[in-house]
């Protein structure tokens, strides 16, 4: 049992449909949505006119981390990790720093562990800003933070490498 196991884990787990594939990336992409809706005071969509939904602002991401390196998917199977992220505005420093607290409180609240990501040092992209993050009940991983190339405001919600069925 313990040798299956491991031979699974390193296979990069078990093989899903398509279809659970599907919901899993709707499952992420809700768990980002829900995320900023929650912000408050509320920020601004960037580069978003005034009014747009976080349906069609939300950014999908790819990563290269995901991919079979082993050769162990077989024909077939593939792997992909939904990722979605959204780049926000906010009025103030203090706005932001106030969205971190109530974000935590909020994240706390539901029961779910809160991790402290520390701001970018003097210079860097986000410098000053601390972010946090959590996993969710559904095992979305949400950080709410400055993002890492850019510096600016962002949650993302990663669902993990996943391997599945082809569509």
């Amino acid at each position: 049992m313990v040798l299956a196991q491991a031979c699974e884990s390193m296979a990069g787990g078990p093989v899903r449909s398509a279809a659970d594939y599907g919901k899993h990336t709707t499952v992420t992409k809700e768990a980002g949505k829900r995320t900023v809706s929650q912000l408050r005071p509320a920020p601004y969509l960037a580069g978003a006119l005034r009014g747009a939904s976080l349906e069609g602002t939300a950014n999908e991401e790819g990563s290269p981390s995901c991919k079979d390196d082993l050769g162990a998917d077989g024909d077939g199977v593939t792997r992909d990790q939904p990722i979605y992220s959204w780049k926000l505005e906010f009025d103030s420093r203090h706005d932001y720093l106030t969205v971190v607290k109530n974000l935590r409180e909020e994240w706390s609240k539901r029961g779910l562990t809160v991790e402290h990501i520390p701001a970018p040092a003097k210079g860097e992209p986000g410098q000053g800003l601390p972010g946090i993050s959590t996993i969710d009940d559904r095992g979305i991983n949400l950080m709410f933070g400055p993002d890492r190339y850019s510096g600016a405001p962002t949650v993302r919600a990663d669902g993990g490498c996943i391997r599945h069925l082809y569509h």
